[in-house]
Formats: structure tokens, sequence, C-alpha cells
């Protein structure tokens, strides 16, 4: 999979971070909100900041990977629902999974 795809893969998943207070039902638990919608907007434009590029000197794709940490312990901070809990620990594990592949060449 080219480094292209993997930033837009990992742009996607956090628009999915954006949109899933309303998809889940906790859009009325204000810092659940705040901390998906912001969290989610960094991961997308640092994804788009960052297409075509890979390597360890590439800031955005650690940025999206620190994003990705907080992503599982965000479910742990605020009470969401069962599936918006293994939505955010499977999509921040995939978030860290897509980025970390990104600091190292295709060729390696």
């Amino acid at each position: 999979m080219t480094m292209y795809m993997k930033n837009l893969i990992s742009a996607c998943m956090g628009l999915w971070f954006v949109l899933s207070p309303w998809v889940f039902g906790f859009s009325d638990q204000t810092n659940a909100l705040y901390a998906s919608v912001l969290l989610g907007s960094l991961q997308f434009v640092g994804s788009l900041l960052a297409l075509g590029k890979s390597g360890k000197r590439v800031w955005q794709n650690w940025l999206c990977l620190a994003i990705g940490a907080i992503f599982i312990l965000v479910p742990n901070l605020f009470h969401v629902g069962l599936m918006a809990y293994f939505s955010f620990v499977f999509l921040g594990f995939m978030t860290i999974l897509v980025n970390y592949a990104n600091l190292y060449a295709d060729e390696q």
C-alpha cells in the first residue's frame, strides 16, 4: 500500500472521529464532543498535510500516531456507549498502525 493511500485512510479515520459524537449519540457530553471533534480534525488535517510523505522526519505522521494513542484513552475518560468505545479503541489502534507504517519507506 502506498504512503499516499495510508495517509488517505488516516484522514478518513480522522473524519470518522469528527462525526462519531452524532453517530453514536454522545454529542450532549460536551467534553467528549470537543475531544472527538478537535482530535479528529487534527488527525484529518495532519494526514492531508502528510499526503505523499513518509519517513521518520515527517512530523504529521508522528502527530497522527500520537492522536491514535490518545483516541484509545478517550473512551476511558468519558462515558460513551459500547459501540463508540470499541470504535474509538479499534480505530485508534488502526491509526497508530497506519501512521507507524508511514514512518518507514515502502521499499524496506
